[in-house]
């Protein structure tokens, strides 16, 4: 059994320069009732060119969310990042890498799911371009009809795709991508290759970028108190990140980077 994670007070300052992974939703910006009414406060674009100033780069977007979704989002800041759980890939000089996938059979399975949301109120789909999230949080009580319809929509497609489980969204995305793979990519170049890798989410789908970042030396933090998860630091809301994450950025570089 994993040991609960430490409050993030106790976090104790690493022994090399940093790098920051940051998940979107429900860490940087509370989650609303569907991605497009989400509210991002007017001081989260500047803090976060903050950071990337104060770490020389070493800071990442890694989201659910496409790429092109996070610069409008967060605009005007424009990081380096990891759209679609992993399956697009924007490299420090400004270089996209995508996931090779079967692009028609997610159309099959779209359209398939297209037809069911339909028929169930307060369910929506939302197409991502390499994945795809059945979002339910304006309808909690459909969640078994929902997943009854992912797994239909899947059917012939489950050695390639898979269900990828979140906070009221079910996403459907190609096997074998997940934010691990984004914070390995990164960790090899500059300006992350040799830093301390800090990898910080609050949903299921983080915790394969947390276990990326303890397997490389680094840690994780969870915004929130779900369970079970792999991360070793916890910070109760996104207001007390943004709180930890202004200490961060003003703090004297000698000590920003340790």
């Amino acid at each position: 059994m994993s040991q609960a994670p430490a409050d993030l007070a106790t976090l104790p300052p690493p022994d090399r320069p940093i790098a920051l992974f940051l998940d979107v939703d429900g860490t940087l910006i509370d989650i609303a009732s569907h991605p497009e009414a989400v509210h991002v406060p007017e001081t989260l674009p500047p803090l976060l060119r903050s950071l990337d100033a104060r770490l020389d780069g070493a800071v990442a977007l890694v989201s659910g969310r496409a790429i092109g979704d996070l610069d409008r989002l967060l605009a005007p800041a424009r990081l380096t990042a990891g759209g679609q759980h992993g399956l697009e890939i924007r490299t420090p000089d400004g270089t996209i890498r995508h996931h090779e996938m079967d692009i028609e059979a997610l159309d099959a399975i779209g359209s398939a799911l297209r037809a069911s949301a339909a028929s169930l109120p307060g369910v929506r789909l939302e197409p991502k371009g390499m994945a795809l999230a059945v979002h339910y949080r304006a309808a909690p009580e459909l969640e078994a009809a929902v997943r009854r319809a992912i797994a239909d929509a899947l059917t012939g497609h489950e050695t390639a795709f898979h269900v990828q489980e979140g906070k009221m969204v079910l996403e459907i995305k190609p096997i074998g991508v997940s934010k691990a793979d984004v914070v390995d990519h990164l960790m090899v170049l500059p300006p992350f290759a040799g830093r301390f890798p800090i990898f910080i989410g609050d949903d299921a789908t983080d915790e394969h970028g947390f276990a990326a970042a303890r397997r490389l030396g680094g840690t994780s933090i969870q915004v929130g108190d779900r369970t079970p998860t792999v991360a070793a630091y916890r910070t109760p809301t996104v207001e007390s990140l943004h709180g930890w994450l202004r200490a961060l950025a003003e703090s004297p570089i000698t000590e920003a980077v340790r």
